[in-house]
Order: C-alpha cells, then structure tokens, then sequence
C-alpha cells in the first residue's frame, strides 16, 4: 500500500470534484437538477478520515464516490465512463485488457487476463490472498483484500480480471483486487515471461544493513524498522528477516544485489533461526553480519532474479558459473560506480608499479597501470595464506603472504583497516583466503613494489581458489588479446613497461597447467 500524504489527498480530492461537477445540471422539463451537494475540502476530509483508519488510499476514493451519488440519488447508468471508474464499477461488459508491463501511473483502475505465479502467506487479516500475477509482459505483485469476497485464486490458473486498481512503492508496482473487482477464470490460458535475468558473479562486498533485521509488521508494509520505528507507521513491535545486501563482481562491473531470507538460506547455509539464536547469545545482530560475511564472501554464485530500483533480487542461487556475465542490459539499473575488481595473477599485480589519476579532480581515484595496459582500482585474489606476521615499529602492522597462482602478493592491514588486520591476527597458516582490496606501489630502497591494502579478507575452501584461478587466467587471456589489438592503454603501458608481455603469458600457462587446460592458446 503506498503511503498517501497529503498532497496526494487533496489531488484525489481535486479529481473526484472535478469530475462530480461534471455531472451537475439545472433542472428542465424533462428532468430535475442533479446537485451532488459538496466540496473539495469536504471530500478531502472524507478521505482523510478513511485513510487515517488504515482503508487503502483506492478503497476511500470508491467508497467516498459512491457515497456522493447515493447521496445525490443517482444510478450507477448515470454516470460517465470516468466517474464509473472512480466509483469502482465495471463500465458495462466492456474489458479492456491491460499488460501488466504497461502499468506506469498508480490509482488507474484496468482490467488484465494473468496467470497466478506464485502465493505468499498473508501477513494482515484484511488480506485474503498476495502474491504474484504474471502475463506475456511481466510479473507483479497482487493483493486480494478479505473485503473483496471474491473466490479463491489457484497458483498456475489464468484468471481475467477486471476493476483491479493499481498502486505503486517505490517504483515498484502493484494491483489490488477489491469489491468491485470480477475475478473469473480465463477461456484462454497465459503463459507468464520469465522474469530477471542469470547471472554468474562473486560476492565482493557484504553491506550495511544486511543480517537479522527487523520489518514493520503492519498490513503490507515490508519496511525496515529503524531503532523500532517505521516510517510510515512509528513504533511498532518488528518481525525479524534475515537478508543479505551485497555487492556481485564479474571483474568487468559490478551490481547491486539483495538476497531475501530464502535466498540468504540457500548462498549461506545459516537459517533464521540460528541467525536469531546467534545473535541472542552474543546480545548482539552484528555477529550474524559477520557470520554471512565469511560464508559468502569470495564465493562465485550463479544468481537468477528480476531488477527492481537499483537492485538485483535475488531469487534463485546455484553454485559454481558459467558463462553468464553482468553484461545484459536489463542489469543497467543495479550497476554500482564502484570499480570492478580485476581478477590477476601475481607476477601481473607485482608489476603494475605506476600509478596515475583519470582527472584533476581531488577525490579522482589512483589506478594502477598494469603492463597489459588496463587501468586497476580493486583487485580480487584468492590462494594461499602462507604467512601472517606484525611488521610495525610503534603500531600493530599486518602482512599477510598470499599466493595467486604459483607467486606470493603481499597484503598490509593496519589500524584503518581493522577488520582484515583483525583477521591476519588470528589467521591459521596455510588456509585458502579471499582477498578484495585496493594496489598500493610503494618504495622499496631503490625499487617499488606493489601490495594489497584489504577491504576485506576471508577464509574459503579450495574449490573456490580453483574457480578463481580458472577466471584469473580468462581475463588475463582476454586483457593480453585487448593489448595486442591496440585497444587498452598501449601506448602508457609501453612507456612505463618495456610493452613485452612474454612472463604474463608464461604465468598464464602455468596456471592453465595446474588446472588441467593445457591445451589453452594465448
């Protein structure tokens, strides 16, 4: 339900009027005057009244309409097509279906021929049934109210319907089913689209507000409570969830992703009940965070869901990859500024000693130039911890040894980054680790060397230093083809770099070997 404020009142109340007046007329001989008999400010009032006792926005204007042309003694056959429509009856036996990915505008009534997907338990005695519609075009959410009296809707049947109202949250639309709804089966069946798209991508980032959570639990609002308070309905007692906001990396972008309570289950292996068990033994839903943190973080998913807002919802997960990637344009939406994170072998991170600023702007990031030409921001490596030690003089400085591919990158965490730090202080050596982090040249008597500063490291099991290995060794293969076509930052690359890329290639075979592709070609 979307919440009305009270400019949306009064524009309700502004169109009711305009369209009551319409119809008003003087008395003749044929017929007598029809004097509806009110304002705006009255019919505001009235609506008001029914929307602060919780009756949807639509479900006032209906019932404030129709009480205005009882009042006025008229017939629902006197009214004009629009009047109808706001009154909520069915203008005749006329049906004029509606696709549901053509519903732009909310409080529009339309009529729509959709297969029931998918049935969610209610969580508001008010509400009979919620749960999807789907049609050629898309899917959407549908709210059926108790009111309504309307049969009972069957998963996988096509019904027609007509009189459904829209509504809209937050960009995301919905339909309401309500009394003057007709529901019936549908001659011809629809077949729903498939919705959202499958993609194939690591989890580089866990992010505020993932966890045990707490959601309003007033009658179809899914807000997150915020210290016990809901935006729209204030103090209210919460129901936990359980989700993951994260962020999924291909190495080439990277999206916005939410993984609900079913899904976070699936990526994770935590159920809710140990989240909420977790979290009362420690008095504390930080360490669930931490929890999902370590389970998927460095992990590679392949992830089927829809796009809505800025987010890619989660709605399926498998394990392991393929070759979906995060370019299908229906991703646009969730895509992040965030620089993707590069998936290199070490002898390329070693080497990729300059650095250099895109703009003159202050807050222009620092890239690293890599020999291959290619401008790096964030790398994501996963191999062998080998070794992690404090290296400070007057603070606690961590380096931890990390080996991806068959040579070692250096890794420093220090007091700003407090969480790998506090990782490599309790690390077990050798473990398999992920890391994601930032290049950092740095000299070294009369050299530069190149080490990661951690935005986060975890432990991971083999498997997914292997599946990590395998996309290092792709990319690096495509960011070797990209230079020799010309097509990346060769002329930097070779004036920094002596433009000879046969130890990047070598480092390529190598790796290719270790995984049994031998008959790789560079």
């Amino acid at each position: 339900m979307s919440q009305t404020t009270t400019t949306e009142l009064q524009d309700r109340a502004e169109t009711i009027n305009t369209h009551l007046d319409e119809i008003a007329t003087p008395a003749s001989d044929d017929a007598p005057a029809v004097n509806v008999g009110h304002t705006r400010q009255e019919i505001e009032q009235r609506l008001d009244e029914l929307v602060a006792h919780r009756v949807p926005a639509d479900e006032a204007v209906r019932t404030v309409v129709r009480g205005l042309v009882s009042e006025a003694g008229l017939e629902q056959s006197d009214l004009p097509p629009e009047l109808a429509r706001l009154a909520g009856y069915s203008a005749g036996s006329r049906f004029e279906r509606v696709l549901l990915d053509d519903i732009e505008e909310a409080d529009q009534w339309i009529d729509v021929v959709a297969e029931v997907v998918d049935l969610w338990e209610p969580r508001s005695e008010t509400i009979a049934q919620v749960g999807l519609l789907g049609d050629e075009s898309g899917r959407l959410k549908f709210v059926k109210w108790e009111s309504a009296g309307l049969p009972e809707l069957v998963e996988g049947e096509t019904y027609r319907f007509q009189n459904v109202v829209t509504d809209e949250y937050q960009g995301r639309y919905s339909v309401s089913l309500n009394s003057a709804t007709v529901a019936e089966p549908s001659e011809t069946a629809v077949s729903a689209t498939a919705e959202g798209a499958t993609i194939d991508g690591t989890i580089v980032a866990v992010q505020e507000g993932s966890g045990l959570i707490k959601r309003c639990p007033e009658s179809d609002c899914t807000r997150v409570l915020s210290g016990g308070r809901c935006a729209e309905h204030g103090a209210v007692e919460g129901e936990f969830d359980l989700r993951i906001k994260a962020v999924v990396d291909d190495g080439h972008r990277s999206i916005n992703a939410i993984f609900d309570a079913e899904a976070t289950v699936a990526v994770s292996g935590l159920s809710m009940a140990d989240a909420q068990t977790m979290a009362m033994d420690a008095l504390d839903t930080g360490v669930v965070i931490d929890a999902l943190t370590e389970r998927v973080l460095g992990r590679r998913y392949r992830l089927t869901g829809p796009v809505v807002g800025e987010y890619f919802l989660v709605d399926d997960v498998a394990e392991g990859a393929d070759d979906e990637n995060l370019s299908d344009e229906a991703l646009e939406p969730a895509v992040t500024g965030r620089q993707p994170a590069q998936r290199m072998l070490a002898q390329e991170i070693n080497a990729s000693t300059h650095t250099f600023q895109e703009s003159d702007e202050e807050r222009a990031p620092v890239l690293s130039l890599s020999p291959t030409g290619v401008a790096v921001n964030r790398v994501l490596i996963v191999g062998a911890l080998t070794e992690a030690r404090d290296v400070g003089s007057s603070s606690e400085y961590w380096r931890g040894r990390v080996y991806a591919g068959s040579e070692p990158v250096f890794v420093y965490a220090g007091q700003y980054q407090s969480e790998p730090m506090q990782f490599l202080q309790q690390a077990t050596t050798p473990s398999y680790v992920a890391v994601v982090g930032k290049l950092r040249p740095y000299e070294a008597g009369d050299r530069v060397n190149v080490a990661i500063e951690p935005e986060s490291i975890t432990t991971v099991e083999e498997a997914t230093r292997e599946a990590w290995l395998v996309e290092a060794v792709e990319q690096t293969r495509a960011r070797i083809a990209t230079f020799e076509r010309g097509e990346a930052r060769v002329e930097a690359a070779v004036e920094h770099y002596d433009g000879e890329l046969e130890w990047v290639e070598q480092a390529v075979t190598d790796a290719a070997a270790e995984l049994g592709l031998e008959d790789i070609t560079l």
